[in-house]
């Protein structure tokens, strides 16, 4: 991809980070490895040997299409050519928080390369990998066993690895607070984002009553809502976006989860039995994950339980679910316009979105508005920028006709 294309995009989202990002690292964590304990000695960070990080990184989706793809989404993408993707900037992120050897990567065997090869300073074995892609559950499940299997006594960080996150110093902050919490109180803590709009992409919490100063009780969890319930949402000012940003410590989060799925944690029970060594529990990972359902943590676990708490994030924060909320976050011209191209002419646009990642290639575009125009090398895609709803559509249609050539 040239440096060019979404040289826009990224100007814009470096203007947001606070913190320029520094060198990164990567690894892969053999499932079921005997080199489970690595003290490499790097300290100057936040919190002890007792916290862990885990970086989830293994889910791909369309959104973004035809940017994003099924072999390469969007957390890996490096959208400014210079080595930068949203793994890297969360990697990164986290190492000022955690120790770096207590920091995880949880992919799967489809990503690991991409993984590792973004990520070259983590040690080989800080990359855990699924089996197979079968949601946000069994990949936590997994990886919260595997963190107890190194440190019985371990808190734990999951966040997502695709967001963008704009004031760095608060978002520390609520993390050092969350992780001091989970250790003294047995639950789950999220981590909640007071909404400026009523945006319905994102998925929203209901607080209860304050535990202390900034964290709350959960009431209700309510995924991506009607607009009007939105706004009822925003109106009340008991409802907080949904961050997607989990704490606990591993054995309150053990004892929650066996209430809640049961036979995943009997299963993930049997792996991590002390009997089994090495191969059998790599062996008998990989023939009950194929079997386990494909469910979310928040379906599967926080929705069924009453031990969820949510700490609020007073920072700015995006997770970025469509081209419309791209543009939202993207350096524009003086006429609204995000122009991603190498060679150009632009005449009476407004308010579009308009790619290309070919050099040789002029663009020339007249009267336009509200569209999104993405030219790569195999796909263009023409259309109004703002319709969700007709873009999942185009998606469902191509894949209907042409399968997964171009995905």
């Amino acid at each position: 991809m040239g440096p060019i294309f979404l040289a826009v995009i990224v100007f814009t989202l470096q203007m947001l980070a606070s913190n320029e990002i520094s060198n990164i690292f990567v690894a892969e964590y053999s499932v079921c490895d005997d080199c489970y304990h690595i003290h490499t000695a790097i300290r100057g960070t936040m919190l002890g040997q007792d916290n862990y990080c885990v970086v989830l990184a293994g889910g791909f989706g369309t959104r973004l299409w035809p940017l994003s793809r099924k072999g390469m989404p969007k957390q890996f993408l490096d959208f400014n050519n210079d080595g930068h993707t949203l793994l890297r900037e969360t990697v990164e992120r986290m190492m000022s928080i955690f120790p770096k050897e207590n920091i995880i990567v949880s992919t799967n065997l489809d990503f690991y390369e991409d993984v590792c090869a973004q990520l070259p300073e983590l040690n080989p074995l800080q990359v855990l990998r699924e089996p197979v892609m079968k949601g946000t559950a069994p990949s936590i499940m997994l990886a919260t066993y595997h963190i107890h299997d190194i440190n019985p006594n371990a808190n734990m960080l999951v966040v997502p690895s695709d967001l963008v996150i704009m004031d760095e110093e608060p978002y520390k902050k609520v993390i050092e607070k969350g992780m001091a919490f989970v250790q003294r109180n047995d639950c789950i803590l999220t981590v909640g984002i007071k909404p400026t709009r009523p945006e319905t992409r994102f998925g929203y919490i209901q607080i209860d009553e304050e535990k202390e100063d900034g964290i709350y009780s959960v009431r209700t969890f309510t995924e991506k809502p009607e607009e009007s319930f939105a706004k009822v949402f925003v109106d009340s000012g008991e409802f907080y976006w949904n961050s997607g940003i989990l704490m606990w410590n591993v054995n309150s989060f053990k004892d929650i989860a066996q209430k809640t799925i049961p036979d995943m944690v009997a299963q993930f029970n049997r792996i991590y039995d002390t009997q089994h060594n090495r191969d059998e529990r790599r062996n008998l990972l990989y023939s009950v994950y194929e079997a386990f359902p494909r469910i979310s943590i928040d379906y599967g676990i926080l929705e069924k339980t009453d031990k969820v708490c949510m700490a609020i994030g007073d920072f700015r924060w995006n997770d970025i679910e469509s081209w419309d909320l791209l543009y939202d976050y993207c350096a524009k011209d003086p006429d609204g316009n995000v122009l991603g191209m190498y060679n150009y002419q632009v005449y009476n646009c407004h308010n579009s979105m308009l790619l290309c990642n070919k050099e040789k290639k002029l663009v020339v575009i007249d009267d336009l508005s509200e569209f999104l125009v993405v030219d790569t090398d195999d796909v263009l895609v023409i259309c109004r920028r703002n319709n969700e709803t007709d873009f999942k559509k185009y998606i469902n249609d191509v894949m209907l006709k042409y399968g997964e050539k171009y995905f």
